[in-house]
């Protein structure tokens, strides 16, 4: 039984990479702004810090209230409404994504005699992102409220994931984007500097969240968050001016006799 070479037209697959990006970003967003506004317990001193071992329940304890992480809009309704749509719906698109960027790419650096090499690093981001997806939709299931360790375990999971799916992606498909550009620089030099504005963010956040400096953590959090969403709208390039694969050929006309 041969492996699909995709499973939706580039019309659908435009439209999820889009609502993937959407999901998250508005799901986050959304539930932060509700938070911020929002009454007690949220900006009251909270210690969730009996969930924790000794050597990491100061990252548990907040004594001005819940600090600007996405993760704080997951705690108290309406916030946590719209922070479990948003994050649970945009993990199950991102799976979805994942497997249709798997076969894609399967299929084209097949067409193009790519080593080994390139095939594992094919399914290398496939797992990885299957991780993100995963991660997001469990991760509504555990705020910090319920289990401050589990929800931890699956926010790493979504840093480490996405990083990993960028890179392991860029790598994948370096030979078959390094024509494309994107406002006046190549596509893998985009994706390159994504990437590591991601992994500095992630190391500054999690710098800052060991010294108790919880509004910088949560800024840089959000900055991954934004380079890592940029990484998925980075495929939107390589769909441009490829023929939507739902419509028909045209038909071409009689010669004339």
């Amino acid at each position: 039984m041969s492996i699909p070479s995709q499973l939706s037209s580039d019309r659908v697959f435009r439209s999820a990479i889009l609502l993937g990006v959407v999901l998250v970003l508005g799901g986050s967003v959304g539930s932060q702004l509700l938070m911020q506004v929002g009454g007690s317990p949220r900006h009251e001193p909270l210690d969730f810090s009996e969930q924790l071992p000794d050597a990491l329940k100061g990252v548990a304890q907040f004594p001005d209230g819940l600090p600007p992480f996405i993760s704080s809009g997951g705690l108290y309704y309406p916030d946590k409404a719209v922070f479990d749509l948003g994050l649970g719906l945009g993990g199950l698109v991102f799976a979805f994504l994942a497997i249709e960027l798997f076969l894609r790419t399967s299929s084209q650096i097949s067409g193009a005699g790519a080593s080994i090499v390139r095939h594992l690093l094919n399914v290398g981001q496939l797992l990885a992102a299957l991780l993100v997806g995963g991660s997001l939709v469990m991760i509504t299931q555990y705020p910090f409220n319920v289990s401050f360790l589990k929800h931890l375990f699956y926010a790493n999971n979504i840093f480490y994931g996405s990083l990993a799916w960028g890179g392991l992606m860029t790598l994948a498909r370096g030979g078959l984007d390094r024509q494309l550009a994107c406002c006046r620089l190549k596509l893998n030099l985009w994706r390159w500097i994504l990437l590591g504005v991601g992994v500095v963010s992630y190391l500054l956040m999690t710098t800052l969240a060991a010294q108790k400096s919880f509004n910088g953590a949560a800024l840089f959090e959000w900055l991954l968050t934004i380079s890592t969403e940029m990484l998925t709208l980075s495929l939107l390039p390589i769909l441009a001016g490829a023929p939507d694969s739902a419509e028909p050929p045209p038909v071409e006309g009689l010669p004339a006799g």
